[in-house]
């Protein structure tokens, strides 16, 4: 952990916010079909397993674009991949919200995942790049108050639309489209945003120059025969993996399981997501302000304890809906210290610069097709028993827990610092 603080210029904050728009729309994309599909269930008459089906197409697709993505971005250049990601997610977004059947909606799930999926480890690789590493904690957290947003902002589109039917799936992600058409206006047309991010990233060039660290390129096939990036990736994706399947199960279907499985309105179920995302977005403020300090582990122990306590609590009590809601509303504001931000942090600390966004949109892509597949029979297992899929959630909450703990104390045994890394990084690409 740094022991002076990096203050960020103002080209770094406007950097962070056209960037950390693609974590806004990847949590926008997650959290409005979720308020959407109690909708599309009645208006289309979808049974269970075609809501499942849904969600399943959007992750996998998000899957597929963090595997394309990453590794096109390596190989053709951040940002002329991060620019032409962002006009397919409005693209997509668009289909989605003036679609009446399930075809079409399918089509723009699919382009608007794949999309999305590609831009995120792009636009990491792109902020994290062309910051001093003291400032990745605030860097990277930053972006969590975007993908915090996200998720407010489409809960409170869906609240105040959720008499509207299909009008209010129209609007969720009409707009979804017209924010990602925006920026990329801004990416592509903004000549005073391209001399920010050449200019960013020429100054880190000349920093890492001066410290002789050698940028050639890196290979994915390269990289995970190296048993010092590949322990990192197996750590992270399986914290990762079991942080998002709980995360992913109720950010696509806490409205579908308050309206279907514990029988309440849409209204109530907007609301009641709306507050405890507006209990997310202010402990993601305090922790922006850790987030490169010595509280930064800690805080991830409490997370950790507060996500596996409210989960042991609504599983025992599931037959009460008021228990759930106070257990959901304290699992949100968990995950904000032991969940994305962490990843992202580590991710953008241990790769080398030259391969970050490919061993990100690696370690990504298999986490979002695992989640995927078990998003598919969420709707399903929710209906047969809300509280096996609960306790389920609690042996996730052990899983990642335990996993977040041993990456710590890894860190701190084998002192694996971005510093140590990038000198491996040079190894590596010199051989």
């Amino acid at each position: 952990m740094p022991n002076t603080k990096v203050k960020l210029g103002r080209d770094n904050v406007l950097l962070i916010i056209v960037a950390g728009i693609a974590s806004y729309l990847d949590a926008a994309l997650l959290v409005s079909l979720g308020v959407a599909l109690p909708i599309w269930a009645r208006s289309l008459s979808l049974n269970s397993w075609l809501i499942g089906l849904l969600s399943t197409m959007l992750t996998l697709s998000v899957a597929a674009g963090s595997f394309v993505g990453g590794w096109l971005s390596d190989k053709f250049g951040r940002v002329t991949v991060f620019n032409v990601d962002i006009f397919f997610v409005a693209l997509g977004s668009f289909i989605i919200a003036f679609s009446n059947s399930v075809p079409f909606l399918m089509v723009g799930v699919v382009i608007a995942g794949l999309a999305s999926g590609a831009d995120l480890p792009t636009s990491l690789a792109v902020i994290s790049e062309r910051m001093d590493k003291g400032a990745y904690g605030r860097a990277i957290a930053s972006t969590q108050i975007f993908w915090t947003i996200g998720i407010l902002l489409s809960q409170f589109i869906g609240m105040i639309t959720a008499s509207q039917g299909m009008t209010s799936a129209t609007v969720l992600f009409g707009w979804i489209g017209i924010v990602a058409f925006l920026n990329w206006c801004v990416r592509v047309f903004s000549k005073g945003f391209r001399n920010i991010e050449y200019g960013l990233a020429e100054a880190v060039e000349q920093e890492v120059s001066e410290s002789q660290v050698d940028k050639g390129k890196m290979k994915l096939a390269d990289l995970l025969k190296n048993r010092v990036f590949v322990l990192p990736l197996i750590l992270l994706t399986i914290f990762y993996l079991f942080w998002n399947i709980p995360a992913n199960t109720w950010g696509s279907f806490v409205n579908y399981f308050l309206v279907t499985v514990d029988k309440q309105s849409q209204l109530v179920s907007t609301v009641i997501a709306l507050v405890a995302n507006v209990f997310c977005l202010l402990v993601n403020v305090v922790y922006l302000k850790i987030s490169d300090s010595k509280y930064r582990y800690p805080a991830m122990y409490v997370g950790i304890a507060v996500a596996f306590v409210a989960f042991v609590i609504a599983g025992t009590f599931s037959e009460f809906w008021q228990v759930f809601v106070v257990s959901y509303i304290l699992y949100s504001g968990s995950t904000i210290l032991c969940g994305e931000a962490l990843y992202k942090i580590w991710s953008q600390t241990f790769y080398p610069v030259e391969a970050r966004a490919t061993m990100t949109g690696f370690s990504y892509g298999i986490v979002r097709v695992m989640t995927a597949i078990f998003s598919l029979a969420t709707p399903t297992l929710m209906g047969y028993s809300p509280k096996l899929l609960l306790w389920v959630l609690v042996g996730c909450t052990v899983i990642f827990g335990a996993s977040a703990i041993i990456i710590v104390q890894l860190i701190k045994r084998f002192k694996m610092t971005s510093s140590d890394l990038q000198s491996d990084s040079a190894n590596l690409s010199s051989r």
